[in-house]
């Protein structure tokens, strides 16, 4: 597998080349250690995309019906579904880490010519596995790849993109980054800032308009605008005063840990700032520094403005999010500089060429090697884990109309939704992006955790009624220790050392029709019996 040189002569060799960074890709992916379908984000990202195409009873889920902010990744997970292959997720992440591994070994040798010693560009690569959590790390936790695809994985198209602008092919440079930010709006302030960086530094290099520097701007404008506009009118503030309260809602509760520098900032953050300012003084004089400057001046404005001043509205848009950018960037001035360092050796002994690219290739392996068990865990972890078996019971009993209650702050009821099609009351890590259904959503959290704080006790039994009247709840989730006293008519109908699922009474709620996920529309609820799981 050849990474150092790439012929275009045949369509063989670009084959060859494509299948190479492909394992490689899968490599990464494991060292990565790749999380379980349904993973935390997924479970928000991919909901309207299940909702859309059936998913259990999804279609039912408020959550469901609130204003998609990502329609272009919504899309593709719809597609997925639609021709049954949401499994394929797990061929995307690799995909697009062989995409970050392409372009992030591309910058180097553009800057530093690794390519010009066969073992230069596999050192540069055995970096990338050895530092693969602190390479894609960004401030206020924040991150490029992460575990699992996602739609900031996507952002592996703004490393591609300024590869493809510094190897001088502008308007495929524009493409991707108009896709990335399109895939994933939250990019969309720092792909701005490259886009200017690019028009910029195109109108220097020519001093003149020209279709070189106006086609790759009105491409991404034609890409680009379209989602502006859309997210400009569906997520317009409903008044001052909502905007506002939502606004203080997300930046100071629901992602404070992203929002508040207060919260995030730590030593290693100052560590990853003196890394960006090193790197860029090193590739001062390059066209990177260019793209590169826009990005820090943006972390290094509004990081000391935003400690000292609370501002909701500018904290929600997380601008220290072009770090995740910028750290790639970073260790690929500082990796390709280090180990060009080493090609006066190579020059003076043939034989140490061979022995840096064996080396190169061991860590490659050993680093794979010793994530692939850890992996291999993370996946029977998440089918052993010990609410599968209530999530397994509402997923087969679950009928049209019903709604779950669960505890909306733990996170191993986060996958609820996903894993079993079940309409639930609310979660936390799931929240909206419009205004209004923030303080819905928000509403709804507040008095689920008013319930399960006191959790069938007498003030929660009047909640409880609340919540069946209001939104329809007529399925609870305990934990297995929870008395029951103060719920007399609710009925378990499901018991593990773990949990317990209650029905509330049907005069609690308006009764609905219900048809079951096995098609039998008419069977009553009183003919399931409580079911007593014994496993573990």
């Amino acid at each position: 597998m050849s990474i150092t040189r790439y012929k275009s002569g045949t369509a063989g060799e670009a084959l060859k080349a494509l299948s190479g960074w492909f394992l490689l890709g899968i490599l990464y992916s494991i060292d990565l250690i790749q999380h379980p379908l349904y993973t935390e984000n997924q479970n928000t990202k991919f909901l309207h995309a299940a909702a859309k195409t059936g998913q259990g009873f999804l279609e039912h889920d408020w959550m469901a019906n609130t204003l998609d902010p990502l329609p272009l990744f919504s899309f593709l997970i719809e597609s997925l579904y639609r021709i049954g292959t949401i499994d394929v997720v797990y061929i995307l992440f690799p995909v697009l880490s062989a995409v970050f591994l392409y372009a992030m070994t591309g910058i180097a040798d553009h800057l530093f010519g690794l390519k010009r010693h066969p073992a230069g560009a596999w050192l540069f690569i055995a970096v990338l596995f050895l530092e693969y959590k602190n390479i894609q790390l960004g401030f206020g936790t924040q991150y490029l790849l992460g575990h699992y695809l996602q739609p900031c994985v996507f952002g592996v198209f703004i490393v591609l993109s300024i590869e493809r602008f510094l190897k001088e092919k502008p308007l495929w440079a524009s493409a991707w980054l108009a896709l990335a930010a399109a895939f994933h709006p939250a990019y969309m302030p720092s792909a701005l800032l490259i886009q200017g960086s690019y028009t910029l530094v195109t109108l220097q290099k020519q001093k003149k308009i020209s279709g070189e520097l106006l086609l790759p701007l009105l491409l991404f404008i034609v890409v680009s605008a379209p989602l502006v506009i859309r997210y400009k009118l569906l997520f317009a503030p409903s008044s001052p005063s909502i905007s506002n309260e939502a606004l203080t809602i997300l930046s100071e509760q629901r992602i404070a840990t992203h929002t508040k520098v207060r919260n995030w900032l730590n030593y290693e953050d100052y560590i990853g700032m003196a890394l960006i300012a090193i790197s860029m003084i090193i590739a001062r004089k390059t066209v990177l520094f260019r793209i590169m400057l826009p990005l820090a001046a943006l972390i290094f404005v509004t990081v000391p403005f935003l400690y000292f001043y609370s501002w909701p509205a500018l904290e929600v848009l997380t601008p220290w999010r072009t770090s995740v950018l910028l750290l790639p960037l970073a260790w690929a001035i500082l990796g390709g500089w280090l180990i060009v360092k080493l090609f006066p050796l190579f020059e003076k002994k043939r034989f140490v060429v061979q022995s840096a690219k064996s080396i190169a290739v061991i860590t490659i392996a050993v680093t794979t090697g010793l994530h692939l068990p850890v992996q291999l865990k993370r996946f029977s972890e998440y089918r052993n884990a010990p609410e599968m078996a209530v999530l397994t019971f509402a997923k087969q009993h679950t009928v049209s109309k019903d709604l779950w209650l669960v505890p909306s702050r733990k996170t191993e009821f986060e996958k609820v939704r996903m894993q079993g099609g079940i309409p639930v009351l609310v979660n936390w890590k799931t929240h909206p992006y419009k205004d209004r259904e923030i303080l819905e959503w928000y509403r709804r959290n507040r008095l689920a955790e008013a319930f399960y704080s006191h959790a069938c006790k007498t003030e929660s039994s009047l909640i409880l009624r609340k919540l069946a009247r209001l939104y329809g709840v007529n399925h609870v989730i305990l934990a297995a220790g929870t008395p029951l006293q103060a719920c007399p008519q609710a009925k378990v109908i499901f018991r593990d050392s773990h949990y317990i699922a209650i029905e509330l009474p049907a005069s609690w709620s308006v009764a609905h029709k219900k048809h079951s996920f096995n098609n039998q529309s008419h069977r009553r609820r009183q003919m399931v019996p409580v079911v007593h799981h014994t496993g573990a």
